[in-house]
């Protein structure tokens, strides 16, 4: 919090105002990088809300096919790719790369260099592989202002972009295949798992409400409840 206030005392104030409930608990210290910042879990709540209606086999099954395809799906994409980076880090890159032609450049040192964009100037130090902008140590993937000065330098972008985006690293994601599974006469099942009885649950009542599908609102069903209550309003 002193750090905070150094920057702005505005922020210290508007924080404790909202209240302790609306604090982060977990804090990540390492750089969450384009791969880790996709949710699978969302991913997953998505495809699978009309099967979650289904019973807890279909359900495991469906689920299971489900993998099966994007795994087999992502690999093929992998295979297809003939460039250093898998496809969308690629044209991440190459829209970088487009970007960086508009910039001007100037060397401090052989790792450091200033880069301008427009009014604005941005450090880049090639050795500890950050930028003023911080979308270079954050994606770790360079941004404009780096290829700009890698540009200046005649080097190679290759050992600047995180390992995990490499058609190789894509390759060993996706090389464990989800095994198929054989019709149930075949299943080799324990006996303890045979004889096992599973009760249903004995939990709490259940709320008369129904459960919530999604989490949040669509456009469409915002939109019409502001409609209803105007109307109501109205009358």
């Amino acid at each position: 919090m002193s750090k905070i206030e150094e920057i702005d005392p505005h922020f210290k104030a508007y924080l404790y105002d909202n209240g302790y409930h609306r604090w982060s608990r977990v804090h990540a210290t390492v750089n969450r990088t384009l791969t880790m910042t996709s949710n699978i879990a969302e991913s997953l709540n998505v495809v699978t809300k009309d099967a979650r209606e289904l019973p807890i086999v279909e359900l495991l099954e469906y689920m299971r096919t489900l993998l099966e395809r994007w795994t087999k799906e992502k690999l093929l994409k992998a295979k297809g790719t003939f460039t250093n980076l898998g496809f969308k880090y690629n044209k991440e890159l190459d829209d970088n790369r487009t970007l960086s032609h508009k910039l001007r450049m100037r060397a401090s040192t052989d790792y450091i260099h200033t880069v301008l964009d427009g009014v604005r100037r941005y450090i880049v130090c090639l050795e500890n592989k950050r930028c003023r902008c911080g979308q270079f140590q954050f994606d770790e993937l360079p941004c404009p202002h780096t290829l700009a000065a890698l540009r200046h330098r005649d080097e190679s972008y290759e050992q600047y972009c995180s390992p995990y985006y490499t058609r190789e690293s894509l390759l060993h994601t996706y090389e464990i295949p989800v095994n198929p599974l054989p019709d149930e006469s075949k299943w080799n099942v324990p006996q303890h798992i045979t004889e096992e009885v599973v009760n249903p649950h004995s939990g709490g009542k259940r709320q008369p409400i129904r459960p919530q599908k999604q989490r949040y609102k669509t456009y469409d069903e915002v939109n019409s409840k502001k409609y209803k209550v105007s109307c109501g309003n109205a009358k």
